[in-house]
């Protein structure tokens, strides 16, 4: 009896054990992607493996995987329901992407891009989901061209040596070139021009003053910034070369100078009158083109003054259409982006799977402005849109689909137009932004209150009755507050 009791009471703590290992095992794994922490660097031709893990790996049947650039759709690349998917990937990559599938038990979704083109360089977004979960990963991908070895070409005769010149082309990014010694010791230039063409290569040329001695002996090397690999080509020029570069050739070479210059000048006489008329004709353009500009400011400045409204607004976010991964303030002033999903009901009113908030005031009439301040910044949008936006599944951000915005977007500020999006190279990033809304003209524009200047607005739109609402989309990392 008594060895019974102490059978029953080893054997108990094996049980719970199993019941709690169990229990662990039936609890859903959250869904994590990640990519390499730098850049990936292909030379162009070459196929480029775009690294991205999964962690678990498991579940491979339900995944979806999409690899995609600026926008969603259309894609770069999607497997989905076991195999891959073509039917919207994007023309410049049809038939040059294979997803590593070989790599899936071990939790990797690698892309392979088969011969890349310097127009494939960029910010590539690896988006995951097996529901209810989905995560991504952003890798960057550098393309190079090795170019031309360098041509060394003996130009002229100039100050007691040789001017040496050196040309090289057909590089990316922007080569760098090194004159040298019979030592290895540099030597300056004594000029450089880098141009770049139609195809997005470099062309380099360069020249150096060869003299007698030390410099008889030198060479000319060429190489890109990011791989480190070049080409290089050496010279030597014999003694008797430089008993031509003599101080009397130096004057015969002044006096002949002097000789075209006084020719030049009598051909100059002879036309002053006519580059004299021909100055007179590009003043007054000029000064017509400026009374243009101060009429182009004019209405601008009358277009930020009519843009202002009286009363700002207080935009108070609405917690019931934020993201699970969006964490507000308790004044719901504040917005922060911690990628940790929190236990909130999925109504019809919360976005999902994109990480957005609307503001709880909506407006069908009047003029409203506002501010957003960007506190900390992975990549973030900011605007309006309809009440009736779509709230599930894949959006598109663009008129269209009832969204006007301008944000931070794969690292360049941009306005989220329609067809395309509108690059905004020329303004800095701000850090805090003024929205102002005119529902009666449906006038959407934007203002850096850092700079005092414009960014963008957008074409005028109809809101057909509508509320519209402050809306902001943030990325990772990404912390943004309201004001006033």
């Amino acid at each position: 009896m008594l060895s019974s009791f102490h059978l029953c009471c080893s054997l108990l703590p094996f049980v719970l054990c199993g019941f709690v290992v169990q229990a662990q095992e039936l609890q859903p794994a959250v869904l994590q992607v990640t990519a390499a922490p730098g850049p990936v660097v292909v030379a162009a031709g070459q196929d480029a493996v775009l690294p991205c893990q999964v962690r678990p790996a498991q579940g491979w049947a339900q995944l979806e995987v999409t690899w995609f650039r600026e926008h969603f759709s259309p894609f770069v690349h999607r497997y989905k329901q076991g195999q891959d998917q073509f039917g919207e990937q994007m023309p410049q990559f049809q038939g040059r992407t294979r997803l590593l599938r070989g790599g899936l038990p071990n939790g990797s979704v690698d892309l392979k891009l088969l011969r890349a083109r310097l127009a494939d360089r960029g910010s590539y977004t690896c988006f995951v989901r097996r529901d209810p979960h989905y995560d991504e990963a952003v890798v960057e991908l550098r393309v190079t061209a090795s170019g031309s070895a360098p041509l060394l070409v003996l130009e002229q005769y100039q100050a007691g040596g040789i001017r040496l010149g050196c040309h090289s082309s057909g590089w990316h990014p922007e080569p760098r070139l090194l004159w040298q010694d019979a030592h290895g010791q540099q030597l300056p230039a004594l000029s450089e021009d880098i141009a770049q063409d139609s195809r997005g290569l470099f062309a380099v040329n360069s020249s150096i003053i060869l003299t007698r001695g030390t410099k008889q002996n030198l060479s000319c090397s060429v190489q890109d910034a990011l791989s480190q690999q070049g080409q290089a080509s050496a010279l030597y020029v014999a003694d008797p070369f430089f008993q031509n570069a003599q101080p009397w050739m130096a004057a015969l070479g002044v006096t002949l100078l002097a000789v075209v210059a006084l020719l030049l000048l009598a051909v100059y006489l002879l036309k002053v009158r006519g580059r004299q008329q021909a100055t007179i004709a590009l003043q007054k353009a000029a000064l017509r083109e400026r009374e243009a500009e101060i009429e182009r400011q004019a209405e601008e400045l009358a277009w930020r003054r009519y843009a202002a409204p009286i009363e700002e607004v207080k935009v108070v976010l609405d917690p019931d259409t934020a993201h699970c991964d969006l964490v507000l303030s308790e004044d719901c002033r504040d917005v922060r982006r911690e990628d940790r999903r929190q236990d909130l009901p999925d109504g019809p009113q919360r976005f999902n799977p994109w990480r957005c908030v609307l503001g709880r005031e909506g407006f069908t009439s009047g003029r409203h402005c506002w501010e957003v301040e960007v506190v900390d910044a992975g990549g973030w949008t900011v605007g309006v849109c309809r009440e009736d936006v779509k709230r599930k599944g894949e959006i598109e951000f663009k008129p269209e689909e009832g969204i006007w915005a301008v944000g931070l977007w794969a690292g360049q500020l941009q306005a989220l137009s329609s067809p395309s999006r509108t690059p905004l190279p020329q303004l800095r990033v701000p850090r805090r932004l003024r929205v102002c809304l005119d529902c009666a003209e449906g006038r959407v524009a934007f203002f850096s209150v850092d700079e005092e200047l414009p960014i963008f607005t957008f074409p005028l739109a109809s809101f057909e009755g509508v509320k519209v609402h402050p809306w902001v989309w943030l990325g990772p990392g990404t912390w943004l507050k309201m004001w006033p």
